[in-house]
């Protein structure tokens, strides 16, 4: 018998296999992070031995969710809507970061939305904003994953005194 870290049974699985299989009562074994097994209830968990199990039936499981565009910080500016985009840039964000964006804000910021992409099922995120070595820091301490890249912009910015480009 495979001892594993833990097992997941009875769950509706979405694979996303070569096949695109959908199990409707499946079983996953995971070591060490990852798959060590996928398959059915039964299978599963006369092949392996977990000291955790979790029971989800009725639930769906899935591989985490890919969020393509975030600029994590920025949750805490929530509410400057309901404008044109270069309204709502020249009148409102661009102003508010100037005043309020530090290493801590930016920090906090990031936290909200790591909490919010846990939440959601989210597990790896694209970020661009200021201060990306915060952010990386914040984005590994949640266990998350992003693919992480500095702002450029052609006037000076909050972690910058002189424009980029």
């Amino acid at each position: 018998m495979n001892t594993v870290d833990l097992l997941v049974s009875h769950g509706t699985l979405v694979t996303m296999d070569a096949k695109s299989r959908v199990i409707e009562d499946g079983a996953i074994a995971i070591r060490d992070g990852s798959f060590a097994a996928i398959g059915e209830p039964g299978d599963i968990e006369s092949r392996h031995w977990a000291g955790r199990t979790f029971d989800a039936s009725g639930a769906l499981v899935l591989p985490g969710l890919i969020n393509g565009h975030a600029h994590a910080a920025m949750s805490l500016f929530r509410g400057f809507d309901d404008h044109s985009l270069d309204d709502w840039l020249q009148k409102y964000i661009f102003p508010a970061e100037a005043q309020n964006v530090t290493e801590d804000f930016v920090a906090w910021g990031t936290r909200l939305s790591m909490v919010e992409m846990i939440r959601g099922g989210i597990t790896t995120y694209a970020d661009m904003y200021y201060f990306e070595d915060v952010v990386a820091r914040v984005t590994k301490q949640a266990g998350l994953r992003g693919i992480l890249g500095e702002t450029i912009v052609d006037f000076p910015a909050p972690d910058r005194s002189t424009a980029v480009c």
